[in-house]
């Protein structure tokens, strides 16, 4: 038989391919390059090194609420100087700059990008006593080394939607397709900003989430990214249902000492 009709054969017994949903296939496309991180009290687990390039950096936490983020340091920055200052600071100290992490749940990851020099991952998190977890033994020097990309890190991952945070807002489509996606999220601000994304109980409004007195019974924290300096892009590999959403900002503007979401840094997603 010749093999036209053999393929023809096997269209009709299995059914043609399905057609590629460009989403799977920009959440396939991630980086396989991982950066596991483990945070514990008093401890992050991490490599003490790797290869420059876009990377998927893997967060898994003991469920005590750590929030883990990538902060690149200047070359003649003293990393435990860093921790001492990001200690008392409300931002991050400068001129190093924070490149994110999970800002939501016990595991989570973000893609970002690794250039040469030094790192520190630490939780920015505060105890009772109002110092950050990082500088009671939460954190973790990464040097990324000057060895030539590794094939498939030069660029990013394909994304499936943006937002980009300004001075207080989120500039980006207010309708989004459902499903898996991959969220292209930069920071085109001069102040740091976060990404939380809420999902609303059906029938929910965002007004509704904002008066609650207990909003966790409004909403259902989905995922984030914890803060992006000025300048700074990450990736946020994400899974969303059909539903309305809130994106916010929980960082605290250090002028006023009134966090975003006050200053009107808030938007509705609606994901159909």
């Amino acid at each position: 038989m010749p093999l036209s009709h053999r393929l023809a054969a096997l269209v009709a017994l299995h059914g043609a391919p399905a057609a590629c949903d460009p989403r799977e296939a920009a959440h396939a496309a991630t980086p396989v390059a991982d950066v596991l991180v483990s945070v514990r009290a008093g401890a992050v687990t991490a490599p003490d090194s790797i290869g420059a390039g876009w990377a998927r950096l893997r967060v898994e936490e003991d469920g005590a609420g750590h929030i883990l983020v990538v902060f690149r340091l200047p070359e003649d920055t003293d990393p435990t100087a860093f921790v001492a200052a990001l200690d008392t600071a409300r931002a991050t100290p400068q001129p190093a700059i924070a490149l994110g992490g999970p800002e939501v749940g016990d595991t989570g990851e973000v893609v970002i990008q690794f250039t040469p020099g030094r790192y520190v991952l630490g939780c920015v998190r505060r105890g009772p006593e109002g110092h950050r977890h990082a500088s009671t033994g939460e954190a973790k020097v990464l040097v990324v080394t000057d060895a030539p990309v590794a094939s498939g890190r030069e660029v990013p991952p394909p994304a499936t939607q943006q937002l980009r945070m300004v001075d207080f807002a989120y500039v980006g489509p207010e309708r989004w397709p459902a499903g898996s996606h991959m969220l292209r999220v930069e920071n085109g601000g001069r102040q740091e900003h976060q990404l939380r994304l809420v999902r609303l109980r059906p029938g929910s409004s965002l007004q509704d989430w904002l008066s609650a007195d207990d909003r966790d019974k409004i909403g259902t924290a989905v995922a984030g990214i914890a803060r992006l300096g000025p300048g700074a892009v990450a990736y946020l590999p994400v899974e969303l249902p059909a539903g309305a959403y809130v994106a916010y900002c929980l960082i605290l503007d250090p002028a006023s000492g009134r966090l975003h979401i006050e200053l009107g840094m808030l938007r509705a997603i609606q994901v159909e």
